[in-house]
């Protein structure tokens, strides 16, 4: 299985990537860890690191561009190079790019969405600690689905930071988008209509990459989007 982890900026998907593969080490399963991000070492020890082939601050002084135009540049030429960073494992995770939309909304993830062979799913980490109120909640949403278009594949949301903070109920937000006014009232209520296209009807999944809290309700959600017999699938 190919398990691309996909967030925003500090969501905890590096500190993911490495205690999750440990996780899978200590079950017995061989893993590959792959760093797409040409701006950032990974913290974990990886063979498949993007930045062997082209690192973001070089192309910053070679092409004279600033920090958003060297990224650009990085994942364009780090295209070239995916079909080298594809281990042979039972269990790929990918970390992608601090700045989601350098995989998002270039053709950088789906070029290497097709390159993968065997399953492939996304993980799509939430930083529990930005979704306190019904609008914030909302757009959470609203970008998973924005991730399961664009990557085509299953994929699922899961809630970082439980170890710190607690995420609201969806019954609970809707109640509270109910009781608003006016048009940002009914942008939202629309929105809602979007969890629908997530995986969160079926499970709300809370884990903290920094002490490993969930991660047996993360890999058994992985499963089964692939099993009939989940009920995520």
């Amino acid at each position: 299985m190919n398990i691309i982890v996909v967030g925003t900026a500090g969501s905890g998907k590096s500190t993911f990537t490495l205690n999750f593969s440990d996780y899978l080490r200590r079950k017995g399963y061989l893993v590959g860890t792959v760093n797409l991000d040409p701006a950032s070492p990974p913290i974990y020890q990886t063979e498949w690191d993007i930045r062997k082939f082209v690192k973001a601050e070089e192309v910053m002084e070679q092409f004279n561009l600033g920090v958003n135009g060297a990224l650009l540049k990085s994942v364009e030429i780090a295209q070239q190079h995916i079909t080298k960073l594809i281990p042979d494992a039972e269990y790929v995770i990918i970390d992608t790019p601090g700045q989601m939309e350098l995989f998002l909304y270039s053709n950088f993830g789906e070029n290497v969405v097709e390159s993968l062979n065997g399953f492939s799913t996304c993980i799509f980490i939430v930083d529990s600690t930005r979704v306190s109120t019904p609008e914030n909640f909302i757009s959470i949403i609203a970008q998973s689905a924005v991730v399961s278009l664009r990557l085509s594949i299953p994929t699922l949301t899961v809630f970082n930071k439980c170890d710190i903070t607690e995420i609201p109920d969806l019954n609970e937000v809707k109640r509270r988008i109910g009781e608003e006014e006016g048009v940002l009232a009914e942008l939202m209520e629309k929105l809602v209509e979007f969890v629908e296209y997530t995986t969160l009807p079926y499970r709300l999944i809370r884990m903290s990459s920094i002490t490993s809290a969930g991660f047996d309700d993360v890999f058994s959600a992985l499963n089964e989007l692939f099993c009939a017999c989940g009920d995520i699938s």
